[in-house]
């Protein structure tokens, strides 16, 4: 029989193991792109691609008073079409899961499924920068300024094939926003800094606009091994999501898996494309090292 003080280390054997908290991975919000862009729907029996007409321009020509006007301009156009895509996720939940796993940390599992979908989603928004047509405002390496939006956003107003109008705005890495915010406040230690907008950027950080072009941080764009990361200056109507159905699921039950459970499929379906390519959309490419 054993002999001695006793402590929670000599009975561990018979303590409860207790969830007293539980959370999932934090995301990053996932919602960026689709509050930026403009957004479609593709209409139930009208097909599997989204069309839209543009017109072409006609052209005026001066004439003199005695001159026979006999010179019709034909009427055309085109046609911009987009095919929404299939995305999914599959769970399979076993009933021995529900039934033993604490309450708390089953109920972590709700949403993690559409958050994927979500997260899939903007990525894939992001990754229609690298096909924008039109010339970039900043290189591989390059440091990020001001001037670099200013110039994307006349470009982009002032465009000679097709000016695009406001809203526009600016998605980049949290790493390129750092650099913008490091350009405000590059005075600091040298001169004294007055209420203003150095000011509230020191206390508060780079918030809302350069050139009426409202900037969006986006954790979610890559980060490539220069580093460099791509973000993008763009007319609101510049970029759009055209979405098919969304979303639903599926779910099947599967009892020949040992104890039993549930599959379940989460779907969505989407597809992300460039409007007036070349006119309306800028990407900027720049230095992304991280903050020190």
């Amino acid at each position: 029989m054993p002999t001695g003080e006793t402590y929670v280390s000599t009975v561990s054997e018979g303590l409860d193991t207790v969830i007293a908290s539980a959370r999932t991975t934090r995301e990053y919000p996932a919602d960026v792109m689709l509050k930026v862009c403009d957004r479609q729907t593709l209409k139930s029996g009208t097909g599997t691609a989204w069309r839209e007409f543009l017109a072409t321009a006609l052209t005026a020509s001066n004439y003199g008073e005695t001159d026979t006007i006999d010179n019709p301009q034909q009427l055309d156009g085109s046609v911009l079409s987009a095919t929404p895509q299939l995305v999914a996720i599959q769970t399979f939940i076993g009933d021995r899961v529900k039934e033993r796993l604490n309450a708390m940390a089953f109920s972590t599992f709700g949403n993690l499924a559409q958050e994927a979908i979500q997260r899939k989603k903007d990525q894939d928004g992001l990754a229609l920068f690298a096909s924008f047509s039109a010339t970039a405002v900043s290189a591989t390496g390059q440091t990020l300024t001001s001037g670099n939006i200013m110039a994307a956003v006349r470009r982009i107003t002032s465009d000679a094939d097709e000016p695009g109008a406001p809203p526009i705005n600016v998605v980049l890495h949290g790493y390129q926003i750092h650099d913008l915010q490091s350009e405000i406040l590059a005075g600091i230690g040298t001169y004294t800094i007055p209420e203003g907008y150095t000011d509230e950027t020191y206390k508060r950080g780079f918030k809302g606009s350069i050139q009426d072009a409202m900037v969006y941080e986006d954790g979610l764009i890559t980060i490539n091994s220069t580093p460099d990361a791509r973000g993008a200056i763009f007319a609101k109507r510049g970029v759009v999501c055209v979405q098919g159905k969304s979303p639903w699921t599926e779910t099947r039950r599967e009892p020949q898996k040992g104890y039993g459970g549930d599959s379940v499929w989460l779907k969505d379906e989407y597809v992300w494309v460039e409007r007036s390519a070349g006119n309306w959309a800028i990407p900027c490419l720049s230095d992304a090292t991280a903050p020190t």
